[in-house]
């Protein structure tokens, strides 16, 4: 009975959870860096980091159980459960090799090589802008696991989140977290997706091909602009935020003009 009830308690609190109890929940970091005790980077680590793009948020299914209320270090917590604005200041901290390859509370497999995070009471998952207000830096996450139950800290990053941010070494930063959707998103805040509708080599085509899509209702920009190579004039349609919306905005405007066409990324 023992064994279960600890077993359910891991896997409704998430990733600091199996720090053991009886270590004061103030003191669970090591003062030269500021993760947690015998967590921290790999030996080797990728080269590549900076070159991980942001997560792209899309809407998704919660989790209903991650939405009941826990308690974490005899403290009650009562998790959203639905996704509404949220903006928040605070420390953030980040979590490594530990937990690399565990569970996280919606039973996903952490990689602290992918841009996601933790977070005491978002709903579950769900898509949140951090940005470090000490260097201006941003990061677009995947909030998928419960933490950091830590005094201070509103947010866990991954490995290459905190990387990214440049709060590796220091171990914790004040940062600004927002909840995102693709509804709020900015175009320069995530990777884009544009319909290729076509290339031409005359200004001219590619402008009435621009005219004949705007005739089509749309609330994405319409534009034609010249490529880099070989002197072509590109029409696309967009942008989108996520793969599966341009592949809708690909249905509606192959129904209504034959173009053509396919899926690019920006």
């Amino acid at each position: 009975m023992k064994i279960y009830l600890i077993t359910m308690v891991l896997m409704l609190v998430g990733c600091q959870t199996i720090i053991p109890q009886k270590n004061n929940k103030n003191q669970t970091t090591v003062n030269s860096g500021g993760y947690y005790l015998d967590d921290g980077p790999d030996i080797k680590v990728p080269e590549n980091l900076d070159e991980i793009e942001n997560a792209v948020p899309k809407f998704e299914p919660l989790v209903q159980y991650a939405s009941r209320p826990y308690k974490a270090f005899d403290k009650k917590y009562s998790p959203m459960k639905k996704i509404r604005p949220y903006k928040m200041e605070g420390y953030a901290s980040w979590y490594g090799k530990r937990y690399h390859g565990n569970k996280t509370s919606i039973g996903e497999i952490y990689d602290m090589y992918k841009m996601t995070a933790a977070h005491k009471t978002l709903p579950l998952p769900c898509f949140v802008k951090v940005t470090n207000l000490k260097n201006g830096r941003s990061v677009i996450v995947r909030v998928n696991d419960r933490g950091p139950f830590v005094k201070d800290r509103i947010i866990d990053l991954s490995y290459v989140a905190a990387h990214q941010l440049r709060i590796i070494e220091k171990g914790s930063e004040l940062v600004k977290v927002e909840v995102i959707t693709p509804k709020n998103l900015k175009p320069t805040e995530s990777t884009k997706f544009y319909i290729q509708a076509g290339a031409f080599s005359n200004e001219g085509n590619a402008e009435n091909m621009t005219d004949k899509l705007n005739e089509i209702k749309s609330n994405n920009k319409i534009e034609a602009k010249k490529v880099t190579k070989g002197s072509l004039y590109q029409v696309l349609i967009g942008p989108y935020f996520s793969r599966e919306s341009a592949e809708l905005g690909l249905s509606k405007f192959t129904g209504k003009i034959k173009i053509n066409s396919f899926i690019t990324q920006n």
